[in-house]
């Protein structure tokens, strides 16, 4: 009986012990009663996980039922100005003792990863003791000899600690540290050969091969460090071909690498969503229009909130209608006149069309410098320029003969002649309502002024919401490649 009642007695005590799936306990003694917070990395973006009291003791436990995903963590002092970053995996009860005098990691029981960090940076100090006086003698190296000499003693210091690292990944493949060495270890770029056109891309097909390597895409522990998403970053950035159908093929490749996750097949789609939604380039944004058609149109993505969806969803039917290569939405308006004019009526190698308004600030300095450069340059190639009116599709229509009026004193107080002056009018505006058809606006994905577009002689869209120095830039281009 007394044994079957200590057997039940210690199976309670590991019951309640383990309802604890992740404890970690902490001895700091700056002032009973404070604060300490446990915070997580996501992406390039830091977050609170949890708090914790100081007791008299000066002991604060961190608890909870749930595992923490493995990562890099911080610990936070409570004014949130002094932290140190604590790694966390498997191991998930763990005890720490922080030195109170400068809120440092003074030592670490129950966490291996930590310890064989903490051996990492004392065998990388080692490595480098001398670090500061190489840099002191590179600069006052006189010869290339003795430059050499130094770069090679450094070269030795930076071969070692990658050794280490190396070293530590192949004995302990599954551990996060090994995790976080793979991200920072740097693919090999090397050109063999007689280094010929064909030697460069082998080399660069083998520096792109090795970027990945060994690291698992659908591993949810990537997300707790900023070094996954710098590396991501610098491999869209710089290693990837800056070409709509390359960049379709990788984000693809990495939606299709993490599927096995949920939190990483989410991340990558709503990363890569927000990346070219508006992207940073000219024609990116087809790359948007494809993971809208392959992931949203198709109900792959299910978590988005109603107002999230509907921004999506919103974005890219604007976006549909001003591809770059394909042919631009026709625009069917009044001129000052109020005669009927149509876009495809114009006969001209280039089209230029700028959406503008007269109060708007921008507009007021951007459409007078259009209007100098085409008639010092521009006119010359042949160009048409079309000059669209936006305010009247917000406008009333019993304001409409003021909105024309400021209109026309601002074309002719710029002297705006030679141009193509249009508006929509107020019956073709409500007819598209009534059809529910898109307007210009949204045909141009014109929500803000001015908006410029570059249309070639078939009306082809060749260049968007770009400025006036780059349409410059652009014809020349044209024009060198068409008379080299």
């Amino acid at each position: 009986m007394k044994k079957t009642f200590l057997l039940l007695f210690a199976t309670i005590l590991i019951a309640r012990t383990y309802s604890q799936v992740y404890s970690i306990t902490v001895q700091y003694k700056p002032a009973t009663g404070s604060f300490l917070y446990l915070g997580y990395y996501f992406g390039d973006k830091k977050y609170v996980q949890d708090s914790a009291v100081i007791d008299n003791d000066g002991t604060a436990i961190f608890k909870g039922e749930k595992p923490l995903v493995g990562g890099l963590y911080i610990l936070v002092d409570e004014k949130k100005q002094r932290f140190f970053d604590l790694l966390i995996d498997k191991e998930q009860h763990i005890e720490l003792s922080i030195d109170t005098s400068d809120f440092s990691l003074k030592s670490v029981k129950g966490s291996s990863d930590n310890n064989y960090l903490d051996a990492y940076k004392k065998a990388t100090s080692d490595f480098f003791r001398n670090y500061n006086q190489w840099q002191n003698d590179l600069k006052s190296a006189k010869t290339k000899t003795d430059s050499i000499a130094i770069e090679k003693k450094m070269n030795l210091a930076a071969e070692r600690s990658q050794h280490w690292r190396d070293s530590f990944t192949l004995v302990h493949p599954d551990s996060y540290l090994a995790l976080l060495f793979r991200l920072m270890k740097e693919p090999v770029y090397t050109v063999g050969g007689k280094k010929t056109k064909q030697d460069t891309l082998n080399a660069y097909i083998n520096y792109k091969k090795q970027y990945w390597q060994d690291i698992t895409l659908s591993d949810e522990r990537l997300l707790r460090t900023p070094m996954f998403e710098q590396r991501l970053t610098r491999y869209f950035e710089n290693v990837v071909i800056r070409h709509p159908d390359s960049i379709k093929y990788e984000t693809d490749k990495f939606i299709l690498y993490s599927r096995s996750n949920t939190t990483m097949f989410r991340y990558f789609i709503n990363r890569f969503t927000n990346e070219y939604m508006n992207p940073k380039y000219m024609g990116m944004d087809v790359v948007f229009l494809h993971l809208f058609e392959k992931y949203y149109l198709t109900n792959q993505v299910t978590w988005l909130e109603p107002k999230d969806k509907d921004l999506v969803f919103n974005r890219a039917y604007s976006l549909m209608g001003n591809v770059l290569g394909e042919p631009a939405a026709e625009l069917n308006m009044l001129d000052t006149l109020d005669k009927k004019v149509n876009l495809y009526s114009i006969k001209a190698p280039y089209t230029l069309v700028v959406f503008w308004d007269p109060d708007c600030g921008h507009c007021k300095e951007t459409v007078p410098v259009i209007d100098s450069m085409y008639k010092n340059f521009w006119q010359k190639t042949g160009m048409q320029l079309v000059g669209v009116l936006v305010d009247t599709v917000r406008t009333a229509k019993n304001k409409l003969p003021e909105v024309k009026k400021h209109w026309m004193e601002f074309i002719h107080e710029k002297n705006l002649l030679g141009w193509n002056h249009w508006y929509q009018a107020f019956e073709a505006r409500e007819e598209e309502k009534r059809n529910n058809l898109p307007g210009f606006r949204q045909n141009y994905d014109v929500y803000q002024t001015p908006t410029i577009y570059l249309l070639d002689k078939d009306k082809r869209i060749v260049a968007k919401k770009i400025s006036p120095e780059q349409i410059n830039d652009f014809l020349k281009h044209q024009q060198t490649k068409n008379n080299p």
